[in-house]
């Protein structure tokens, strides 16, 4: 709650700052100007420079006492901004006229900081006094069109800009949420739903990560299916695909929230767990999912039957300290699960090797 009003009133501390610098250029432009030979009623030039600098000075007062709530200062400062430069063009006539920079710039500037409605009250109000000022004033009186040239312009360009500031934000928009639509798809196995190996990866260290912090135990699964070539080879591809699918969702049913599942290709998959409660449970988990597939049963061939075999690295071990090295033991003990027998896991647990295979 505390900082939102720090901000603001940097912001605003600055622009005040610079419209004292502003007032600072008017006045050796008007100087110059008159220099050249340009200016015939330096009293009048120098009285609109003089005004707009007093109420620069006075403003940075209101500003640096907080004077008011930010919107009725930032109201204000627009109103009388944009009425001090109409002023300005109306003492100065042709002289002042590069200066038809300031409302416009004011008006884009405020849609910036302070959002679109303040920048078309800006050029609103720009918009209005400088058509006071030019019809009450004889020169530019004498040149209607150019007059309404420079009141459109003001008008036209602040509303124009925030059309294109708008579009370029929806831009940006779609364009981080494609990114994220594809980043995600980087990161996804199409058929399953699940992570792919690159995801699977990311989880991993994301994994490795919480481990050292939070100093909490973990555990890497790596499941390979048996029996899964003859489902592919006997039924076709798209028994096998939905297969893949019913694994994907029931190994899913297993895993608490925090813990990732991925397909790391084939019928090879990858299990993330996160704060496990003991290395026993991590083991009691691996036999659950065994039978979980082995109670799968193929519609078109009732025979064939899927079995798994798990290899787990237990987590933290000061042996594996790199998802390199995990996945290396995690693929290890898979294949010790598979000669032991098949349908079976095999755990990095020094003691463990547990001999339950079907």
């Amino acid at each position: 709650m505390t900082r939102i009003p720090r901000l603001n009133l940097g912001n605003e501390m600055g622009h005040a700052c610079f419209r004292v610098f502003c007032g600072i250029v008017l006045s050796g432009f008007i100087a110059l100007t008159y220099a050249l030979g340009q200016i015939d009623d330096l009293r009048s030039a120098m009285l609109a420079a003089a005004t707009f600098n007093a109420f620069g000075l006075a403003w940075l007062g209101v500003v640096g006492a907080s004077l008011f709530t930010f919107k009725i200062r930032r109201i204000i400062s627009i109103l009388l901004d944009q009425a001090l430069f109409a002023y300005a063009l109306y003492l100065g006539g042709p002289a002042l006229a590069p200066a038809i920079w300031g409302p416009v710039l004011m008006a884009i500037g405020n849609g910036m900081r302070n959002g679109p409605s303040f920048s078309r009250l800006s050029a609103l109000s720009g918009a209005v006094f400088l058509s006071a000022a030019m019809w009450f004033s004889p020169f530019w009186h004498k040149l209607p069109l150019i007059a309404e040239g420079l009141v459109l312009s003001v008008l036209i360009l602040p509303w124009y800009t925030q059309v294109l500031s708008k579009q370029i934000a929806q831009a940006k928009r779609k364009f981080k949420l494609r990114a994220a639509q594809f980043e995600f798809a980087s990161k996804t196995d199409s058929l399953t739903g699940l992570l792919n190996r690159s995801g699977f990866f990311v989880a991993l260290e994301n994994l490795l990560a919480d481990i050292e912090t939070k100093s909490i135990r973990g555990a890497v699964m790596l499941l390979d299916l048996d029996g899964f070539k003859a489902i592919n080879d006997t039924c076709g591809h798209s028994a096998g695909d939905a297969a893949l699918k019913e694994i994907g969702m029931r190994l899913m049913r297993y895993l608490s929230n925090g813990d990732r599942v991925a397909r790391i290709g084939g019928d090879e998959f990858g299990i993330a767990l996160v704060d496990t409660a003991s290395h026993e449970a991590v083991e009691q988990l691996a036999q659950e999912l065994i039978e979980a597939i082995a109670a799968i049963r193929i519609p078109a061939d009732a025979g064939l039957r899927l079995g798994a075999s798990i290899g787990i690295c237990l987590l933290p071990d000061e042996r594996f300290t790199n998802s390199s090295a995990i996945m290396e033991e995690t693929d290890r003990l898979m294949y010790q699960a598979k000669r032991a027998g098949k349908n079976c896991f095999r755990s990095s647990r020094v003691l463990a090797a547990t001999e339950n295979c079907v």
